[in-house]
């Protein structure tokens, strides 16, 4: 994930402080009949533009922010041009039967988030609760890791060990937000479904209907 991360920084662009993003949702819903929507939006900064749609009331975004100024870089603003973003819903399916759909909020994080939550359920077989609630790494900056004080200090030595470098130890709390805010769908073999959101955040929710 460093090395991805490093390589999407200098190539890609992307020129906003860490955190910078802090008005993003995503929200992950199914139906009955299986269909699966996975769905991120963002006012970029705190309350976007500032602009509110007269006729929608829809406040728009301030996402022209997400440009590189320089001119000539991959990241650079020009006519027509999608600026890099971090939002990464995804949706794994079976053939054409969605399974699994998810997503997260929280700027640089969200992509980390994303990854691990998948990868603790689809690679490593843990049901949607376990996956939420256990600690995560962050990669988000140009050098250097985030990790949250629950994991294991095995765990962190492997990291050292694996050329990560030394982490920066935190917690996972409301305020600093240190990791991103993923949630997640998953349809069993027999049919049931499981949601979950971000363990930690007030603002998040999961609800049947």
């Amino acid at each position: 994930m460093q090395v991805a991360y490093a390589e999407r920084l200098a190539g890609l662009g992307e020129a906003e402080p860490k955190g910078a993003e802090t008005c993003t949702t995503h929200i992950t819903a199914c139906d009955k009949d299986g269909m699966m929507v996975a769905m991120t939006t963002t006012l970029l900064s705190s309350m976007g533009s500032r602009v509110v749609l007269p006729k929608s009331g829809v406040l728009m975004n301030n996402g022209v922010m997400w440009f590189d100024p320089t001119p000539g870089t991959p990241n650079a603003i020009a006519p027509g041009k999608r600026p890099l973003t971090n939002m990464s819903p995804f949706i794994l399916a079976a053939g054409d039967q969605p399974e699994m759909a998810g997503g997260a909020s929280g700027g640089r994080r969200i992509m980390a988030s994303v990854l691990q939550l998948l990868a603790f359920v689809a690679d490593f077989g843990m049901d949607p609760e376990a996956a939420a609630h256990h600690p995560r790494i962050d990669v988000s900056g140009p050098d250097g890791l985030t990790a949250d004080r629950r994991l294991a200090p095995e765990v962190l030595a492997a990291l050292v060990a694996a050329g990560a470098g030394e982490p920066e130890v935190v917690e996972h709390s409301v305020m600093p937000l240190n990791f991103a805010c993923p949630n997640l769908i998953r349809r069993g073999p027999d049919g049931e479904v499981v949601g979950i959101s971000d363990a930690m955040s007030p603002w998040s929710a999961a609800v049947a209907g």
